[in-house]
């Protein structure tokens, strides 16, 4: 019987794809911001290059072969804001030739020399952020009449060509920045009821913040409002955090653009630092050791790869001059460990092959564990983007992303994908976040991407015992830059400073779930490049009714905290539909609102979400005035405007006149006074006075339109000359018809007067007499 089952179960069919699976509900219908707005540098304007990436084609012209002419609007911001790049040679060149000192000078050098001072001043004035037009100098722009065109660092079509490639690269940077690949955010979690989120702060993202967070029972998260967030300041950007966990103590590696840090906490232990280094190369990669704790790989575009043991310092492990299986021309590289503490993943654009470290690369260059091999994908542009071990899933199994797939796969069967999704995201992803479930569970697989904000939900079982098999269809879940639709709608300028805040590109991707016997809860977190941190609750829908759920937050979470009589901020655009109770002690930083009927997000907001976007929104708008923004010129307006002194008799008039202006305007009525003098009208114009050639012009423009104006020029220029020659002709024969008719005989003087008359007509239609009149001679002309 036993034998009987096992070839029953060995024999047993089961499709890689279940269309059931595990369904999450939202509990909001926006994502709720977790953190107040932070200060971030040059906004708002540096969140609308965000937005909207520079376009090329606005700065080069279209040509039948390539783009070579210049659009002198973009080359003329260029020489605004880059003037010491443009024509710093040329300046000590000429500098012979001018001087800026105020004083007149009596050296025979510059005697013949031009005198810059007053350019000077005035190009010192435009450090201010002001209408260029507002303020004039004759002096600067006869010298830019003069000199624009032709002293310059670099001819302007070569500069127009290095531009245009600068915009392009710029527009992609924006579009897919490789930097960000892996997020900068994460949680560590200290046990099941607790741990610490980190997430970069400050004006230029170069801070990290450790703040602790509170796992409540009903699955719900709060700040710990005991302390502040322990913050360390560092010398770039934050681009990625990698962590991971040994028996209660954690490692945390942040990558910066060229330096590297390893911080050590654990649950009684406060974050320290233990070790940083830097790279030549700008850093692609860093991913810390789930086996042993203070080893971290770095990869960087060098294509070098080390190994990082702390307190010992990098041993490069392996380099790579070009990409692995064809030229992808990419300097990307990422390294991730393998379930063997001494066998890595060594990845670009192309694939992925594991390495053994231990032995040297001439000898064994590496196992083939993925790669682009197919024509017709490296034709369409299909590139490897992310590699993510699954230790906490399965040892073997490691998770890749491309532009449109997703793939698990297991280093013991090279080549051969487990399981794979067309998730087909607007744009590529570069966070993922791996939630292993539980023994009856299925793991969630996170992927985000960067420039739309995307979060899409996969979830997949087996890969020990059983194959792996994806449950359901990928779950989209919400954006940041979707939430104005369903708010409060704000004034149109602080709408749009809004919308261009919640649509920069997202950083980072991470995930806190608890499972109890009632109900499982998922909280999705979401870092934007601005530095907010946007969250999402999911509840698993077990087909029973929800109840709200409410826990605690700190001052620094927008979710309202303070007590019942702290001062709150006037809401600009009032709810009429807002609550009037007064907020009790605890207030939840996570709502969870539902019913279990309902698998879509709901529709209404609850009032807590509500009351956190309002205080989110105007902590954003108080910081429009803050530093940051651009400095405004100050001019002193003392004795501007001065009021000669009266005497006695006007002082008089003048209360007189201001006592009835008063009582007219309280009337309502005309202030008619004799002692004011009246104001003669000025006469009408007689346009009949006026005959020179532009005043009929203007007139017959003015009173007739675009159709007479048309008639006048084409008199003036002659074009119907002959029109008239045959219309008097006309009239003529139906004058003499019209004798001949009644019984009138031409007489000899008649019809010579006649022909005199018609000789007159028509010299006043050529402007000639007829003395003069044909063909002229060489002397006349």
């Amino acid at each position: 019987e036993l034998q009987d089952q096992l070839e029953e179960h060995m024999h047993k069919w089961e499709s890689k794809r279940q269309v059931g699976g595990e369904v999450w509900r939202q509990m909001e219908p926006v994502p709720v911001p977790l953190l107040s707005p932070r200060c971030f540098c040059g906004f708002p304007a540096a969140f609308q290059e965000l937005v909207t990436p520079p376009d090329p084609l606005d700065f080069l012209k279209h040509s039948e072969s390539k783009m070579r002419s210049c659009s002198f609007v973009q080359m003329q911001n260029f020489f605004m804001d880059h003037g010491p790049d443009a024509f710093g040679c040329m300046s000590e060149m000429l500098g012979e030739n001018f001087h800026f000192q105020k004083a007149k000078l009596k050296k025979k050098c510059r005697r013949d020399s031009i005198n810059m001072w007053r350019t000077k001043s005035f190009v010192d004035q435009l450090k201010f952020n002001m209408c260029p037009m507002a303020y004039r100098s004759r002096s600067l722009d006869r010298y830019s009449s003069l000199l624009w065109d032709v002293v310059h660092d670099v001819p302007p079509d070569l500069l127009g060509s290095l531009l245009f490639e600068e915009l392009t690269e710029q527009r992609d940077r924006m579009q897919f920045s490789e930097a960000a690949t892996g997020g900068a955010l994460a949680f560590v979690p200290f046990s099941q009821s607790d741990g610490c989120l980190l997430y970069p702060g400050g004006l230029g993202m170069d801070r990290l913040n450790f703040h602790r967070v509170v796992l409540e029972r009903d699955g719900s998260a709060c700040m710990d409002t005991g302390q502040k967030p322990v913050s360390f300041q560092l010398r770039g950007p934050v681009r990625q955090i990698s962590c991971s966990s040994r028996f209660g103590d954690s490692c945390v590696a942040v990558r910066s653009d060229h330096v590297c840090g390893v911080w050590g906490m654990g649950d009684q232990n406060e974050p320290r630092l233990l070790q940083v280094v830097g790279t030549e190369a700008a850093a692609s990669c860093v991913s810390t050791s789930p086996h042993i704790l203070g080893e971290v790989l770095v990869a960087s575009e060098s294509g070098a790869a080390s190994l990082w043991t702390v307190g010992r310092g990098l041993q490069k492990v392996r380099t790579e001059e070009s990409n692995l299986y064809f030229n992808a021309k990419s300097s990307w590289r990422w390294c991730e460990f393998s379930a063997h503490p001494r066998v890595m993943l060594y990845a670009d654009r192309t694939g992925v092959e594991l390495t053994d470290f231990r032995l040297k690369l001439e000898s064994h260059p590496g196992l083939t564990l993925f790669r682009i091999s197919s024509t017709s994908d490296c034709q369409r542009g299909e590139r490897l983007l992310l590699v993510r071990f699954l230790g906490d899933v399965h040892p073997f199994h490691h998770l890749l992303t491309t532009q449109h797939s997703a793939y698990i796969m297991d280093e013991r069967f090279p080549c051969v994908p487990m399981l794979k999704w067309d998730h087909m995201m607007e744009a590529p992803p570069l966070f993922c976040h791996v939630a292993p479930g539980s023994a009856s569970g299925t793991t969630k697989v996170l992927l985000g991407s960067q420039s739309s904000q995307e979060v899409t939900l996969l979830q997949y079982s087996g890969g020990a015992v059983e194959a792996c098999c994806s449950h359901g269809s990928p779950q989209v879940l919400l954006r940041p830059r979707d939430s104005l639709a369903l708010l409060p709608v704000q004034l149109p300028h602080r709408q749009q400073t809004a919308a261009h805040r919640l649509a920069s590109p997202a950083a980072g991707l991470t995930c806190l779930q608890r499972t109890s016997v009632s109900t499982a809860t998922m909280i999705v977190l979401q870092l934007t490049a601005a530095g907010d941190v946007f969250y999402q609750i999911l509840e698993r829908d077990d087909g029973k009714p929800g109840t709200p759920e409410e826990t605690s937050s700190d001052e620094d979470v927008v979710m309202p905290t303070q007590a019942p009589n702290a001062l709150t901020f006037v809401p600009e655009t009032p709810d009429r539909n807002q609550s009037s109770d007064r907020p009790p002690d605890r207030i939840p930083a996570f709502v969870a609102v539902g019913n279990g009927a309902d698998c879509s997000a709901p529709s209404a907001l609850s009032s807590a979400t509500r009351h956190a976007w309002r205080r989110w929104l105007q902590k954003l708008m108080r910081q429009e005035g803050k530093p940051g923004a651009p400095p405004r010129l100050a001019v002193r307006t003392d004795g501007l405007l001065s009021v000669p002194e009266l005497a006695a008799a006007g002082r008089h008039l003048q209360g007189a006149l201001q006592q009835d202006l008063q009582r007219c305007m309280r009337t309502r009525s005309l202030l008619l006074n004799s002692n004011l003098d009246p104001v003669p009208v000025p006469p009408v114009v007689d346009a009949e006075a006026w005959r020179d050639l532009l005043s009929n012009r203007l007139t017959t423009a003015w009173r007739g339109g675009q159709e007479a104006w048309l008639e006048w020029w084409q008199e003036e220029r002659g074009a119907n000359q002959a029109m008239k020659r045959e219309a008097l002709r006309r009239k003529r024969r139906r004058e003499k018809e019209a004798q001949r008719a009644a019984g009138r005989h031409l007489q000899l003087s008649g019809s010579f007067t006649s022909s005199v008359s018609y000789q007159t007509d028509l010299d006043d239609l050529s402007g000639w007499s007829s003395g003069t009149s044909g063909p002229l001679s060489d002397s006349q002309w």
